[in-house]
């Protein structure tokens, strides 16, 4: 999934006091966005690895190498970056910013 927009300065006035805070706004929903995509290639990579032991012993079991079992395909995922979707959400005020006091 390629996301591409072009994001120019003018698209932040108005969403941040200041540039420091833009960034860091935005570099904490990235991060964010980061876990989630992580925890989703984790939970992905446990099933297939949880496949992949069960024709192990599927083969194990029948003792014979010639059995056919349908190969496992590792399903590539692909991510936008994370820092890309976090400017986008930015830029579309998707983003709550609030404040410890």
């Amino acid at each position: 999934m390629a996301y591409t927009r072009e994001t120019h300065p003018e698209s932040f006035v108005g969403k941040a006091e200041n540039v420091y805070e833009a960034v860091l706004v935005i570099a904490r929903r990235a991060r964010q966005i980061g876990e989630l995509q992580k925890r989703r290639i984790d939970r992905h990579l446990g099933q297939t690895e949880v496949l992949e032991q069960a024709a192990a012993r599927a083969r194990a079991e029948s003792g014979d190498d010639s059995v056919e079992i349908e190969e496992i395909e590792r399903e590539k995922i692909q991510f936008t970056k994370p820092v890309v979707l976090a400017i986008g959400e930015m830029v579309d005020g998707k983003i709550e910013k609030r404040y410890e006091e």
